[in-house]
Formats: C-alpha cells, sequence, structure tokens
C-alpha cells in the first residue's frame, strides 16, 4: 500500500514537472518569437557622409541635427565626431568638411 501511494506521489510530481516545464518553453518561445519578429522586419544601415561647415555652424548644433538614436546624449555624440574627424577640440571653421554618421531604417517585405 505505502509503495502504490510512493509510485502515485513520485508519478503526480514528475508529471506536473513535465507539465511546468512545457509550459515555459511554450511562454518562452512566444516571448522569443514576438521579439524577434519586430527586429526582422527592419534592416538598419550604417553611412558616412562628408558636409561642409558653414558660417556660425558649431560643431554641438550638427550634433544635434545629425545625433543617431545610438547615443545617449549630445555631448557624447560630440566626443564621437570628434574622433571620426580628429579634431582636439569642438573649434571648426566654416569651409572645413566634417564626416557624420547616419543610419537608415529599411522595411523587409
Amino acid at each position: 500500500m505505502k509503495r502504490r501511494r510512493l509510485r502515485k506521489r513520485i508519478r503526480g510530481i514528475i508529471t506536473g514537472f513535465i507539465i511546468a516545464l512545457i509550459g515555459c518553453m511554450s511562454f518562452g518561445a512566444f516571448f522569443v518569437s514576438a521579439h524577434e519578429g519586430t527586429l526582422s522586419d527592419q534592416t538598419v544601415y550604417k553611412y558616412y557622409k562628408s558636409i561642409e561647415i558653414q558660417p556660425g555652424d558649431t560643431l554641438w548644433d550638427i550634433a544635434e541635427e545629425t545625433m543617431t538614436s545610438e547615443y545617449d546624449s549630445i555631448p557624447e555624440y560630440v566626443e564621437v565626431l570628434k574622433e571620426m574627424n580628429a579634431l582636439e577640440s569642438d573649434r571648426i571653421e566654416a569651409g572645413q568638411y566634417l564626416v557624420i554618421a547616419y543610419n537608415d531604417t529599411v522595411l523587409k517585405k
């Protein structure tokens, strides 16, 4: 009698564990596929272009206009622009050229 109860209890525990495991796997697959579906609809390309500095332009104004979403702040992007263009300071002059990066998002069909 005790053996039968023990076997039933073990079967119940194993069955419960298997049901819980299947449930976790199902929900996990749902969330992963929903996330992947969103990402797979778009492709982001990074491009570079050269722009000519106009009178009155500042590095900070250019950074504010051209900053992409991958940067957290304008000061961070100003530093990136300085590195990309081998600038030692924030000072730029009209007629000078700067290389800037920009992103283009393309929706997949």
